[in-house]
């Protein structure tokens, strides 16, 4: 199988088996003014209203709003699965390739339509926004989630999940220390694909 295909095909394969299962941030625009130049909720108001969207897998590179393919989808939360490296066996005729994905989201915090109070129970001092880390949970229950359904299968499609190496996961690091981007968050997975080739002259017998 070509290397375009098997991106393509774990792309669709987490946006079909992870993607609905999880909702997270969108972070805002650049733009925190209308058109008047009037400032508009900014995400750390109180009343700023964030919307949610399942996180969507882009195959290689991760694009800039800009430069979205229609439907144009947020480029956070979301899953980019990466080719990192490949080996072909010549005597097996068999394709071995490393694949990454990388995880982002975005949450500064708690929000006031992050909490719940029954029918009635509306405290009488509003709630107020807090800032957090605690948006680091947001990333690693998308990793979990990816965790449970690569492990869960032998193979997405007809591409072979090679059981003799482990799944690997991790922070981004910079001189082996975690980099904080707040109120973005960033995690990795890891894991070896196997699949059959066949070589240019044998495929000359079926043209």
């Amino acid at each position: 199988m070509s290397i375009t295909d098997s991106m393509i095909k774990i792309a669709d394969w987490l946006n079909e088996t992870v993607s609905p299962n999880y909702k997270f941030k969108v972070p805002p625009d650049e733009k925190l003014s209308d058109a008047t130049g009037k400032r508009i909720l900014a995400p750390m108001d109180d009343g700023y209203q964030y919307k949610e969207v399942n996180p969507y897998a882009f195959a290689m590179f991760l694009p800039t709003k800009d430069k979205i393919p229609p439907p144009k989808r947020p480029n956070m939360p979301s899953m980019c699965v990466q080719f990192v490296s490949g080996s072909d066996d010549l005597v097996k005729e068999r394709r071995d390739m490393n694949i990454n994905i990388a995880c982002s989201c975005w949450n500064p915090g708690i929000h006031i339509q992050d909490i719940y109070y029954p029918k009635d129970k509306w405290p009488d001092k509003p709630p107020h926004f807090e800032p957090a880390y605690t948006g680091w949970m947001d990333v690693w229950n998308l990793v979990d989630g990816i965790l449970e359904r690569l492990e869960a299968v032998n193979n997405i499609g007809h591409i072979q999940i090679a059981q003799d190496t482990p799944v690997t996961f991790g922070c981004y690091k910079e001189q082996d220390n975690i980099p904080d981007f707040y109120p973005f968050w960033f995690a990795w997975v890891q894991f070896k694909i196997r699949s059959n080739f066949i070589r240019n002259n044998e495929k000359e017998k079926y043209l």
